[in-house]
């Protein structure tokens, strides 16, 4: 299966938090077989996190910059990094539309999903959802 780690997935999986032990294997299993992702809109939002208000609501990047971490985090995982062109740009334009989700970094993870046939590891509900009502236009990975 080609899956796509949503920014949290990542975050989590890297600082060994709790996930869903069938998400852990996918992972694991992508790992092993080149189809494990991420997308350059992850480095985007640890970015934008880092610099919350609320140190309690910051991401733990293991004391990191978002860029030091985005590149450690693409070593460590193996994951490719999915790349972001116009179909993609003009797909996530379209996701509000769709979803009702207009968080700008959720509809570029939707949009690569889409566009590249990749299911995205997430707890999002916004994609949980929408993969429930129609698994043919995203398909998700509870983690």
């Amino acid at each position: 299966m080609r899956l796509l780690l949503d920014t949290n997935a990542l975050i989590w999986f890297l600082a060994a938090e709790f996930m869903e032990p069938e998400a852990l294997v996918a992972i694991t299993e992508a790992q092993k077989a080149g189809s494990l992702y991420l997308s350059p809109i992850t480095a985007w939002e640890a970015a934008l996190a880092l610099n919350k208000a609320n140190p309690a609501k910051r991401p733990n990047l293991n004391g990191q910059d978002a860029a030091t971490w985005f590149r450690q985090a693409c070593a460590t995982t193996g994951a490719k990094i999915a790349r972001i062109g116009s179909r993609i740009a003009l797909e996530a334009a379209r996701v509000p539309l769709v979803s009702g989700n207009g968080d700008p970094g959720d509809c570029f993870v939707i949009a690569t999903a889409r566009v590249s046939k990749l299911a995205v590891v997430t707890r999002d509900r916004i994609m949980l959802r929408l993969s429930a009502h129609d698994p043919n236009y995203l398909k998700t990975m509870d983690c």
